[in-house]
């Protein structure tokens, strides 16, 4: 069970800024591609994530064509890292099911329904971005999850199912560091 003090801020944390949290990513994302920001304003928080999965497959496939997939991807896991380990120096996470409430938070914003137990099992049963990733972008794009989960759960994230490969979820295992407790 994640601490109170965790629970709290989660609980308000929704009121202070979705769409900022969005926004962020979507920065975040798009200098990872080394790419202008698209103009966000006026969308509503829907039309910018149907953007950001414009965006992002677009991106990927061009990198996946163009032959700079493996540096882009690096750079979207290495950026994803440092805001995993910031948001996690942010909170108050102290153990796996503190890790797995911030997880879970975070891909809210994305309208993505993730469930993580404390032995790390993940399943995802919606996604935003499933209905407009072919598998190839969805793999390219996992970058961004491993790096997240790496930062702020310090473990690694392996798939075993894709809802953008036909599996009725995506489900995955994070392979937590020796040592960190429930």
């Amino acid at each position: 069970m994640a601490n109170l003090k965790l629970k709290l801020l989660l609980a308000i944390l929704p009121l202070a800024g979705k769409r900022k949290r969005l926004e962020d990513l979507f920065r975040f994302t798009a200098a990872a591609f080394d790419r202008e920001l698209p103009d966000l304003r006026g969308l509503s928080h829907a039309d910018m994530l149907l953007g950001y999965a414009r965006f992002t497959r677009d991106e990927a496939e061009r990198a996946l064509a163009g032959g700079t997939a493996p540096a882009v991807q690096r750079d979207l896991h290495d950026r994803s890292l440092r805001l995993g380990r910031e948001i996690r120096s942010r909170l108050p996470v102290r153990s796996r099911s503190d890790a797995a409430a911030a997880l879970r938070f975070l891909y809210r914003t994305l309208a993505i329904d993730m469930r993580v137990d404390a032995r790390g099992e993940v399943t995802i049963r919606r996604c935003s971005l499933a209905a407009h990733y072919p598998p190839e972008v969805c793999r390219f794009m996992s970058a961004m999850d491993e790096g997240i989960v790496a930062g702020l759960c310090g473990g690694r994230l392996v798939f075993s199912q894709r809802i953008s490969e036909g599996g009725s979820c995506c489900r995955a295992r994070i392979k937590w560091p020796e040592g960190e407790h429930e």
